[in-house]
């Protein structure tokens, strides 16, 4: 059974600038954090009911790996947007216990 960890981040960005600080983070999710030791998948969420607000998912493979992350590409992520911030990231860390995807073809 393979164990997969996920970092939850709640971002609050100054009013007006999700957009640029997403792009951004966005950004660092598809270099920085795809070459981590680890590195599983990401899914970023843009809130419907705060258009200031976002929330990005980041899988692991292991502690090891999230805890690597933590000081490494999550901290440059927060270092590059930290003056689109309204407050720093709130994280929570979480095991996966199950999901399952479904893909629909036409």
């Amino acid at each position: 059974m393979h164990l997969v960890l996920v970092r939850m981040s709640i971002w609050c960005f100054r009013k007006g600038k999700r957009e640029e600080a997403f792009s951004e983070l966005d950004l660092i999710l598809n270099s920085l954090a795809q070459r981590g030791k680890g590195f599983r998948g990401y899914m970023s969420l843009l809130s419907k009911e705060d258009p200031n607000a976002a929330v990005v998912l980041t899988l692991w493979q292991d502690e090891e790996s999230l805890e690597a992350s933590e000081k490494g590409v999550f901290a440059e992520a927060v270092t590059k947007v930290k003056s689109l911030l309204d407050v720093s990231p709130r994280v929570e860390n979480y095991r996966v216990f199950s999901t399952e995807l479904f893909q629909h073809f036409k």
